[in-house]
């Protein structure tokens, strides 16, 4: 399910109601800080649940965020929160840390906390049960508020793997939402660990969620020819061999899979009446075939018909 919220759509005098009940119905009875002139508030706030998990894509000029008090009024949650530009100040239990751009921070909401933003802040935040996190507060409560830097690759993988999904939060059905939770939860969990030096209890999640974030990786780069098994390793931090092993223990061969992706995707469009007045070769090269004649002759090796024929067949239906 997706939401969106832009208080552009409202009155300047319905503005500051609206931001107000937005963040409390997420984060409960929370103070917070505006500025003082309705017509330049800004806040525009996508959210997209995936299972379990909650992924927000946040742009705004809110000035601040307060709980002074342990409140019952929500559900315990954690969000960590992606910088991806401006500047985040942030407090809790005695810690403090100041977010910029590709940095994470981890937040219990139920707890008291301050978090005041330094102009328009583009953020994601992801925002997930704690008992679905399955760590104790006593190990959150050690990482809360701090900066935690991406120059750690594991970090980097949490920071590219949220910041995708906010990005494409249009392209993700309800069937992927489901399949990425998990992801979500196990990266969440392997960040807070590591951060602690605790990278025994990293190493298990992160390894749990590769093949997933290999394949999520791979569907939303599937148009992009240069898309190779080198590129992929280093995009998420293993080794080629690994990523190759990771895949056969899946039954899955990369080079046979990818096409395969990506002349399902051709196959979509072929057949599309929107796609009509596309070439063929067009079609082909949108999703990473530079050869039309090769792109002919594996689409007539999957599917029995040739591209042309396909497209006259869907056509005359």
């Amino acid at each position: 399910m997706a939401i969106r919220f832009d208080v552009k759509s409202l009155a300047p005098g319905d503005r500051a109601d609206a931001i107000r009940e937005l963040s409390r119905s997420v984060n409960g009875r929370i103070d917070v800080d505006l500025p003082p002139d309705p017509a330049h508030l800004r806040a525009v706030v996508n959210i997209n649940t995936v299972g379990s998990v909650e992924v927000a894509g946040i742009d705004w000029n809110v000035a601040g965020l307060r709980r002074a008090t342990v409140k019952e009024d929500v559900v315990p949650h954690v969000f960590v929160v992606l910088q991806e530009s401006g500047i985040t100040r942030s407090s809790q239990g005695g810690r403090q840390g100041v977010m910029r751009a590709g940095d994470l921070t981890v937040i219990e909401n139920a707890k008291p906390y301050e978090i005041f933003f330094d102009s328009t802040v583009h953020a994601v935040a992801v925002r997930v049960p704690t008992h679905v996190l399955g760590l104790r507060s006593s190990l959150l409560g050690q990482v809360a508020a701090a900066r935690i830097g991406s120059e750690r690759p594991l970090v980097n993988t949490a920071v590219a793997f949220f910041a995708r999904l906010a990005r494409n939060r249009a392209a993700v059905g309800e069937a992927e939402a489901a399949l990425l939770a998990q992801p979500c939860v196990d990266l969440i969990r392997a960040v807070v660990t590591t951060s602690l030096d605790r990278d025994d209890l990293a190493r298990g999640p992160l390894h749990s969620t590769l093949l997933q974030r290999v394949k999520e990786y791979v569907r939303l780069h599937l148009a992009e020819p240069d898309l190779t098994a080198a590129r992929i390793a280093a995009e998420h931090h293993v080794s080629v061999r690994q990523l190759y092993l990771t895949l056969s223990r899946a039954e899955i061969t990369l080079g046979d899979w990818i096409r395969a992706q990506r002349l399902e995707e051709c196959k979509r469009e072929l057949a599309s009446s929107v796609h009509r007045f596309m070439t063929i070769e067009a079609i082909a090269h949108r999703w990473g075939f530079t050869s039309a004649p090769h792109f002919s002759r594996v689409f007539k090796a999957a599917y029995g018909v040739s591209p042309r024929e396909w497209r006259l067949e869907q056509a005359a239906d």
